[in-house]
């Protein structure tokens, strides 16, 4: 039912992790797409010795996680795509979670669970609260509570929206996530079942700051007018944010650049 697509690259410390958080499923019914992105460590090695016929490893030439991401969505063969990232977890009810999920929202095609950091504990928890989320931008300002490691799409929703921007290197599943919420509503659980691990080796942190540098690039010079007013304060709000955090580092260019786009950006007119 499930294709678990994992971008790999340079993870070798803990990659075996990450995998067998995917085996040790309670829901069974799934694939995983390993899809090595040119590792020049020993992250090949470590995947291919765990031995599991549900396991499918795709060697490519290093293009980045969204090269990689896409490679796997191509390469699926259900029509669910659940995403991990080489060294986060999953709890052992993840899929489970999910699943039940779609068995009640038959006519949604985006989900996710809930995630903690892996410095902080999961914890024993009676919450298990289904939310619909009909604006993603309203919610997403509040934070960014659909995380890679933890969203499940159908995959007739990027034939709809596109893929992952292999142009972007940093915001690349923000950019995503945002296609996707001008079309598709979310459907969350409060159940927490994906640890973001930050203390991994090669960890990039993606910051808003790198994501502003990226995505504001074009999104500045934007003619469309936008699809409703939230998604319009959801990238003034991202913009002022990182305005504040540039003045605060007394990166006084870089903060009257950000407001110059935001004022770009405030020009842009919302459908009526």
């Amino acid at each position: 039912m499930f294709s678990v697509v994992i971008p790999l690259f340079n993870k070798q410390l803990s990659v075996r992790n990450t995998v067998m958080s995917v085996m040790n499923q309670s829901f069974k019914d799934f694939e995983v797409i390993i899809i090595d992105d040119g590792s020049t460590d020993d992250s090949l090695n470590v995947v291919k010795k765990i031995i599991d016929p549900r396991i499918r490893i795709i060697e490519k030439p290093n293009g980045g996680v969204s090269s990689s991401r896409n490679r796997g969505i191509e390469s699926a063969k259900y029509n669910w795509i659940a995403f991990l990232d080489g060294d986060d977890l999953w709890e052992y009810n993840h899929l489970e979670t999910i699943s039940k999920m779609i068995a009640i929202y038959t006519k949604d095609k985006v989900f996710c669970s809930s995630f903690v950091r892996s410095d902080l504990s999961v914890g024993e928890t009676n919450s298990n609260e289904i939310t619909v989320i009909e604006d993603y931008f309203v919610e997403a300002q509040k934070n960014h509570f659909f995380w890679t490691s933890i969203a499940v799409v159908k995959r007739e929703v990027f034939n709809d929206v596109g893929m992952f921007r292999e142009e972007i290197s940093r915001g690349e599943d923000l950019d995503l996530w945002a296609r996707i919420g001008r079309k598709y509503r979310f459907v969350k659980s409060s159940v927490v079942t994906g640890i973001y691990v930050q203390d991994s080796e090669n960890k990039i942190t993606k910051t808003k700051l790198k994501y502003v540098e990226t995505l504001f690039n074009d999104l500045h010079k934007r003619t469309t007018e936008f699809v409703r007013s939230s998604e319009k304060q959801y990238y003034l709000t991202i913009l002022l944010r990182a305005a504040k955090t540039f003045f605060s580092r007394k990166e006084f260019k870089n903060g009257f650049k950000t407001l110059y786009r935001f004022w770009k950006l405030y020009t842009i007119k919302v459908q009526s």
